[in-house]
């Protein structure tokens, strides 16, 4: 029953640490992808915006590159929140901040990533929706609403980061140079508009880190479940010993009833 108990609480902590730390490389590669699909964009400021967006839109290949940004941003915040319940375990009582500050960035990356390639998912499967110079004009509207649900992922994501970072120096229970990290993508992403191009990028680089850091810590937990697993074992030889001592009380009993 002892070596049952020791052992039970090393086996959840393996996958608690592994699939979310395997979700969170998963999960900061596709930020990373999808980011910099998304900066191919043409920009919507300029008296010259309306011709390239209409421009950029009227080719089938940049359509169909659009789609493929919103699903990789898509799964992207899909696997993330996947990984923030490792992160909330990670940063102890300021585990509400992280997940708080988390979703907010997930909910809204998953909007931006909508708002900002609807227009050319639905010109690409609604023959009622033509690329025109008018309709390009909603392009430009949802491209700008998209920016702005980014700014606002990033917001949360600083709450996030900051907690994480915080926690780490109390506690220890991330490594400095994650919390660090963490906290320069926080600080940077205060700028909002100036850097929200940016900041998601970082953020997915600091995401392949953590889900390195949560993978390791998996293994070291698998490490950690070997040897007490075998502990229990040697420590059950003790009383395992007492009956082969047995035949040899015995055998040493039967010449003393040859002596009497």
């Amino acid at each position: 029953m002892m070596a049952s108990q020791g052992t039970e609480p090393a086996l959840p902590a393996q996958h608690r640490d592994l699939w979310p730390g395997i979700a969170g490389l998963v999960a900061g590669g596709l930020l990373i992808a999808g980011q910099a699909l998304w900066m191919g964009t043409p920009g919507t400021k300029g008296s010259g915006a309306l011709r390239h967006v209409f421009f950029y839109y009227l080719k089938g290949s940049n359509r169909d590159l659009s789609e493929a940004t919103a699903l990789i941003l898509l799964v992207s915040g899909l696997l993330f929140l996947f990984f923030l319940v490792a992160l909330s375990r990670l940063a102890g009582n300021r585990s509400h901040l992280v997940l708080v500050g988390g979703t907010v960035f997930a909910a809204l990356l998953m909007v931006a990533a909508v708002a900002g390639n609807i227009f050319a998912i639905t010109a690409n499967h609604s023959e009622a929706f033509p690329v025109l110079p008018g309709t390009a004009l909603f392009a430009i509207l949802l491209l700008n609403m998209a920016y702005g649900a980014l700014i606002a992922s990033m917001a949360g994501a600083a709450v996030m980061l900051f907690a994480l970072w915080r926690a780490g120096q109390e506690t220890h229970s991330i490594p400095a140079w994650l919390g660090w990290a963490g906290f320069v993508v926080a600080v940077v992403s205060l700028a909002g508009p100036l850097t929200a191009w940016l900041t998601p990028l970082l953020l997915g680089v600091w995401a392949l880190g953590a889900g390195v850091v949560l993978i390791m810590n998996a293994r070291i937990a698998r490490a950690e479940k070997e040897p007490a697993g075998s502990t229990p074992a040697e420590e059950g030889t003790g009383p395992t010993d007492k009956p082969p001592n047995m035949p040899t009380d015995k055998p040493s009993d039967k010449p003393s009833d040859k002596e009497s």
